[in-house]
């Protein structure tokens, strides 16, 4: 599967939570959304990070040449980020969807945000899986059996970040030059 369907499921989803959000109406009491919003905004944040932390660091140590746009892993990327968790972009893109659900403090959107998260998790588990399996066969067997697809652990997010901040040492061989 490419990049534009993948797009287009989290895109829609978000799209539509933003709707319900904006134009059902809310029961709600004013004060929740002093709880709601806050909330909502980090994580929003925690998920932008999530997806930036691992988006860079399959840019750093899974594509051999680099150029712009978003493509397929040449190698399976087991350091930073991805050393605690398989999955860690798609879950960021949940924590995005349910930031935005709280952000609009409507239960109506909140609650279409607990269906989001369960159907992005099978997304993520039956064809992101099955895609990577097919990509990586027996070295993604091996991984999978010392990987959780998600964690919150604040170390694994330490870890990720640390990776990106070491100076990558690897020769990629894309930029050798010919003597």
């Amino acid at each position: 599967m490419g990049f534009a369907p993948k797009f287009t499921f989290w895109f829609t989803w978000w799209f539509i939570i933003s709707i319900v959000g904006i134009y059902t109406p809310n029961p709600l009491p004013a004060w929740f959304k002093y709880i709601s919003i806050p909330l909502g905004i980090v994580l929003m944040i925690y998920g932008l990070m999530l997806n930036a932390i691992a988006g860079r660091t399959l840019k750093r140590y899974g594509h051999f040449d680099i150029r712009r746009g978003i493509r397929k892993p040449e190698k399976l990327v087991k350091v930073g980020i991805y050393s605690c968790m398989r999955h860690p972009a798609q879950f960021g893109s949940v924590f995005f969807g349910i930031g935005i659900a709280l952000i609009t403090s409507n239960p109506y959107a909140i609650l279409l945000a607990g269906w989001y998260a369960f159907s992005a998790v099978y997304f993520i588990l039956s064809i992101e899986e099955r895609e990577t399996l097919e990509n990586f066969g027996e070295e993604y067997c091996e991984f999978l059996k010392t990987r959780k697809p998600f964690t919150f652990s604040p170390a694994c997010l330490r870890k990720g970040i640390r990776a990106l901040r070491e100076v990558n040492t690897q020769i990629r061989p894309a930029t050798l030059k010919n003597d």
